[in-house]
């Protein structure tokens, strides 16, 4: 199988210093259980920095045909938002374009969404929320499973610390580590990952 993961600099990484973020963690979790699935699953991070919803939108049914193989399933795990409010992308847009893109998906595969955690900037972190929301009541009326990673996050003082520590968007390791310890509990994904 060939897992993607779509998204922006959270999807990416950014921030880590030992270069994993949650995703690749949550490989590393995977492989240490079942070391036959580091030959047998590919796990593609299409993660960009910087990228909207809109930017995610426009690229990702390119970059996931190009990793598309023969007689190999897909799977598509979206994560994006945070990058939003910077872009000034309107919220009826954002919307719109997750309906079309997690539509067009899921007809290809099983398709997952992860709304944006918070930042340390308050007004940030609002719109991550909004927007958040806004997806999350997309993806339900799609059928397209989806896990809210703000709440749990905006109420860890740790993990609000390593942002105000940084650049209010981007945790640092441990951040990164406490974003995949919720995720690895979210039974769509530890069923896709094997957890």
């Amino acid at each position: 199988m060939v897992i993607c993961f779509l998204g922006d600099s959270i999807v990416q990484g950014i921030g880590d210093t030992q270069a994993l973020g949650w995703v690749g963690r949550l490989a590393q979790e995977s492989y240490a259980l079942a070391p036959e699935r580091a030959t047998a699953l590919t796990l593609c991070n299409l993660g960009l920095r910087g990228d909207s919803s809109l930017r995610v939108a426009a690229r990702w049914s390119g970059e996931t045909a190009l990793r598309r193989r023969p007689g190999e399933d897909m799977a598509l795990v979206f994560s994006f938002g945070a990058a939003d409010r910077p872009q000034q992308v309107a919220l009826a847009e954002a919307v719109a374009a997750t309906r079309g893109m997690l539509g067009q998906a899921a007809a290809l595969g099983r398709t997952l969404f992860v709304a944006p955690p918070p930042s340390s900037d308050p007004a940030w972190s609002a719109a991550n929320r909004a927007l958040g929301l806004a997806l999350l009541d997309a993806c339900a009326a799609m059928g397209v499973p989806g896990f809210d990673l703000h709440a749990p996050l905006a109420h860890s003082k740790p993990y609000m610390s390593a942002l105000a520590a940084g650049d209010a968007i981007h945790p640092d390791a441990a951040g990164y580590a406490e974003m995949a310890a919720h995720l690895r509990l979210w039974p769509p994904l530890a069923e896709l990952l094997g957890l």
